[in-house]
């Protein structure tokens, strides 16, 4: 392009970039869409919460109700669970005699409590729980605390804010008893029900719900079947741990239906959806799905398409990059030579660079290195009115000779020199006439004496 003319502006070239620039705008908002949808279900989060290693895993398994699947069926399977994780060398326990367990579990079943104070009573839909349930599924407290297999006592039941305004009009009654059955059953807690459209969809209607011990559950005469277990466990290399608890055989038949929480929300498991659309539509199985399970069914389904429209636009994007460099390639025939003569010039551009950096700090150097001026030395200036050049003898060199003025090549000596008297230690100062000529030389007067 000649100097001072102007590039002309490629419009298609700057359509496709603005293009290219919107399109990895929408692929970030896209993952950033992914990242808050699974941060919105803790209850599929617990091996992240644990360990930030990704060194655990967590897995659930979805037992059919036929099983008839009880409490004493719980205890084989953590026999067996670390049984197995002892075999493959692994280290791993429920109650291990120092530290804390690397192996948690959780367990649930569905049934219906009725629950009476002196205010009110009612029938309500009951989750029988055991293990650390709450450390997989923390509902949102509004007063009082969870409780666990691990309390001494097991008489708790927590309640949500319905059923606590019906039972005692107030939801600040952690601490009270209420009536089940035979036996006084402590509130341990309040919490928030979550009551969204899909929320309401996913538990089969908009009903209060109570969760209580399995173990009183049991005393009380109800024993229902377990449907959900949920394990924590150590998880050294991918897919070690769903392996392991599928080699398990302490259930009655093979009815039983695998989820691995801690993966359900990768890449990988999106691409997997893709292939199993239809089956997942069409349910053969009899197992009941918890709530929990349909919202995170619901959500990983819609997140689905959400990868694949991020890897669609990813492909696009890709594909475009790689049209303009091929055209690129081809427009500009670029050979090995040409990638070599490309490199020449900017090693010539770096050396240049260099040199002027060099000779930069040379100068800077011969500008440190200049002795200072000696305010001693005789100053000459022009006299703007006269245009002459004079010479001012400081006091400090008043007792030395003047040294004469003479033009280069003039055959007479100069005349007129001035001589300065001392008077009272004070230098008198007169100026010196000298032709108007550009080069002097200055010679010392040796007939001068003082």
């Amino acid at each position: 392009m000649k100097p001072g003319k102007k590039r002309k502006l490629n419009i298609p070239r700057v359509i496709m970039a603005g293009a290219g620039l919107v399109t990895l705008t929408i692929i970030g908002i896209l993952g950033l869409v992914l990242s808050a949808a699974k941060r919105g279900l803790p209850e599929q989060q617990l091996a992240r919460r644990w360990s930030e290693k990704n060194d655990f895993a967590q897995n659930t398994i979805l037992i059919s109700p036929t099983q008839e699947v009880h409490s004493d069926t719980i205890n084989a399977l953590r026999y067996e669970i670390e049984s197995l994780y002892k075999e493959k060398n692994t280290e791993a326990s429920f109650h291990p005699e120092e530290g804390n367990p690397n192996l948690i579990d959780a367990y649930a079943a569905f049934t219906h409590v009725m629950l009476s104070t002196d205010r009110g009573s009612g029938t309500y839909d009951a989750v029988a729980v055991g293990g650390d349930f709450f450390l997989f599924h923390p509902v949102r407290l509004i007063s009082g605390n969870y409780f666990s297999e691990s309390d001494r006592l097991q008489d708790y039941v927590l309640l949500d804010e319905e059923t606590a305004w019906n039972l005692f009009g107030s939801p600040d009654v952690a601490g009270m008893k209420v009536h089940f059955g035979e036996m006084d059953l402590v509130v341990a807690g309040v919490y928030e029900r979550k009551q969204g459209k899909i929320d309401n969809l996913a538990a089969g209607g908009n009903e209060p719900r109570v969760f209580i011990s399995y173990r009183m559950a049991k005393e009380a005469g109800l024993e229902p079947g377990i449907s959900v277990y949920e394990l924590l466990s150590p998880n050294p290399i991918p897919q070690f741990a769903n392996s392991l608890i599928k080699e398990i055989k302490v259930f009655p038949s093979d009815d039983l239906v695998y989820v691995e929480n801690s993966a359900r929300f990768s890449y990988k498991h999106y691409y997997d959806l893709l292939g199993q659309r239809k089956s997942r539509e069409m349910r053969l199985d009899d197992i009941p799905y918890p709530y929990w399970e349909n919202v995170a069914r619901y959500r990983e389904g819609r997140l689905m398409y959400v990868a694949l429209w991020q890897w669609i636009l990813a492909g696009a994007l890709f594909l475009a990059v790689f049209i303009n460099l091929m055209w690129f390639v081809t427009t500009h025939k670029l050979t090995k030579e040409s990638f070599e003569k490309f490199a020449d010039k900017m090693d010539e551009k770096r050396r240049a660079k260099k040199t002027k950096q060099i000779k930069l700090g040379e100068d800077r150097e011969f500008v440190d290195e200049l002795e200072p001026i000696d305010d001693t030395e005789p100053i000459r200036y022009v006299d703007p009115e006269s245009n002459k050049n004079k010479k001012t003898v400081p006091d400090a060199i008043a007792d030395e000779p003047i040294a004469d003025v003479t033009p280069i090549g003039a055959a007479e000596e100069v005349s007129g020199a001035v001589t300065g008297e001392m008077q009272d230690g004070v230098t008198e100062e007169t100026a010196v006439e000298e032709p108007d000529t550009i080069n002097y030389e200055y010679e010392e007067d040796e007939s001068y004496e003082g």
